[in-house]
């Protein structure tokens, strides 16, 4: 259009408030009033879904018939195409084995894990909970009240006497330094954690950079300009047109979330590859208030992180580790579920995460929900029957007492079974949230103390490093738990908002150089 043209568009759609003050005809409004754009165009979907498969279907007739004349020396004429479609057993074989490479065609493309690594922090990063405590006074934000708190849950947290913390802290063991929080420092935390982590993952999988379709990148409390995707590829120099997706604010069950959302793409573009980082950062995200509630953050969480390389690539089946059978993600949104976890200033200004004491109980609602679509997955028959007869039976037993049958007073109703899930998952990787998260999912799911020592070795071994926790707990398991080929492992994550996030994984190749083997940083 010239500008005439643009100028009497902008005359027609010349706006007309209402009193409610919806603007009638804007022209960043569209408000369809047609019945034939409003009901359904099966046309656009008999060409979009359906087309393309008779096509095929087509394709492998002629196909078909041409290897038919072929085989039998002759040429392919009218007169003997018109034979061959009288032949109804030869059409019906045609029609089949055209419907099956049609579905074949449609499946899904299966997710591989190429490689997986986790970040072995520096000897320097490690620091004991009593020097962890020093540092805290060293800040000179914190009343004798508030130290004396962060003592306790820090010797009730099931962390050890070597987790990490980042360097720009590490000064401060001398009691006096204060840490300086500004975001170059912070930035090169996130380069100190996620560079040796994709230097590894590529090394390891034997993939070059140039070769990388997609990244997905997160972090809940660091998003600086530009983006942590940004600075991977600057480093790496990765393809101009690679697709990244930089995801925060989704708490520590975020590498799930972006798990399943790099299995969407690889799915929909099938014969690519992905590249997962989840890490967190602490150099900004230390809480200088009093406020109980927020001091929590100060004690539990650590340095850490994760890569991983997946791939839809056929060829990439022979040599990955583990191939992805299901995610299932949950979100629990009333607002009990969603203040549990919330970034918020205190009285004072000072910003910071409040856990709220309910955040155990609102995590065991989040995983019913999430483990009532995982279930029937994973479950074997036996014990869905027993949760189907379970059910029956509290359902019969009530209905007959609010129905006064005879005997009903009689009858009790069964507790709710809860499902054996060992008898479909041979290893469990229970996000390192804490303590009390652990064995109350322990006690949830009626696992033993081998079971979840994965969970409680890692929270030991690292603390809380957030949504990578899962992955550390699943090296652990391939290094001291006894992974065998074949096994399946769930990983569950908790997340804010409120969220419970799971992930089933099938081993297919295990190093065993790595049993027996403690993870160390890797020398520079």
């Amino acid at each position: 259009y010239d500008l005439e043209d643009f100028e009497r568009m902008k005359t027609r759609r010349a706006a007309r408030t209402d009193r409610t003050g919806h603007v009638e005809r804007n022209i960043y409004y569209w408000e369809p009033k047609s019945l034939r754009i409003l009901a359904i165009n099966w046309w656009h979907v008999l060409h979009a879904e359906y087309l393309h498969v008779a096509f095929k279907l087509l394709v492998a007739l002629v196909l078909a018939v041409v290897a038919y004349q072929t085989s039998k020396g002759a040429s392919v004429t009218r007169a003997g195409l018109l034979s061959l479609l009288s032949d109804y057993v030869l059409l019906e074989v045609c029609v089949c084995a055209a419907l099956i490479a049609a579905y074949m065609s449609r499946t899904k493309a299966s997710i591989y894990c190429l490689e997986n690594c986790v970040f072995a922090p520096p000897a320097d990063w490690q620091v004991t909970k009593e020097q962890l405590m020093t540092m805290m006074k060293a800040q000179g934000y914190f009343n004798e009240e508030s130290i004396e708190f962060m003592d306790r849950v820090l010797q009730r947290s099931g962390t050890g006497d070597a987790t990490s913390w980042p360097p720009s802290m590490i000064p401060s063991k001398d009691g006096e330094t204060r840490a300086p929080t500004d975001i170059d420092v912070a930035r090169e935390e996130a380069k100190a954690v996620i560079f040796p982590l994709v230097r590894e993952v590529l090394e390891r999988s034997g993939v070059k950079p140039e070769h990388i379709d997609f990244l997905v990148v997160n972090c809940s409390l660091f998003s600086p300009t530009p983006s942590l995707c940004a600075m991977v590829c600057n480093e790496f120099c990765l393809r101009e047109d690679v697709r990244s997706y930089n995801l925060g604010g989704m708490g520590c069950s975020a590498n799930v979330i972006s798990v399943d959302l790099a299995k969407q793409l690889l799915e929909n573009q099938p014969g690519t590859r992905a590249l997962v980082i989840s890490t967190e950062n602490l150099t900004q995200n230390l809480y200088a208030g009093n406020h109980k509630g927020m001091l929590l953050q100060n004690t539990l969480f650590r340095c850490g992180g994760c890569a991983l390389l997946l791939s839809s690539r056929v060829t990439d089946s022979v040599r990955a580790k583990y191939k992805l059978l299901y995610t299932f993600r949950s979100q629990v949104s009333e607002d009990s579920s969603y203040n549990c976890v919330f970034q918020q200033r205190d009285e004072e200004g000072h910003v910071g995460v409040s856990l709220s004491k309910d955040i155990v109980n609102v995590a065991g609602r989040a995983m019913k929900r999430n483990f009532i679509q995982l279930g029937p997955y994973v479950l074997p028959l036996r014990e869905q029957a027993k949760v189907v007869c379970n059910r029956a039976a509290i359902s019969i037993i009530s209905h007959a007492k609010r129905a006064g049958w005879p005997f009903a007073k009689l009858l009790t109703a069964p507790a709710g079974y809860m499902p054996n899930f060992s008898a479909g998952i041979d290893h469990f990787c229970i996000h390192a949230g804490g303590r009390a998260v652990i064995e109350g999912v322990q006690k949830n799911l009626g696992l033993t103390a081998k079971q979840v020592k994965p969970s409680m070795q890692t929270l030991h071994d690292f603390g809380n490093t957030s949504s990578s926790s899962i992955w550390y707990e699943m090296d652990w398991v391939e290094h001291h738990g006894g992974m065998r080929r074949g096994d399946r492992v769930l990983q569950i994550a908790f997340g804010s908002g409120f969220k419970c996030n799971s992930a089933v994984w099938v081993a297919l190749r295990v190093d065993r150089s790595k049993r027996g083997v403690t993870l160390q940083a890797p020398k520079v």
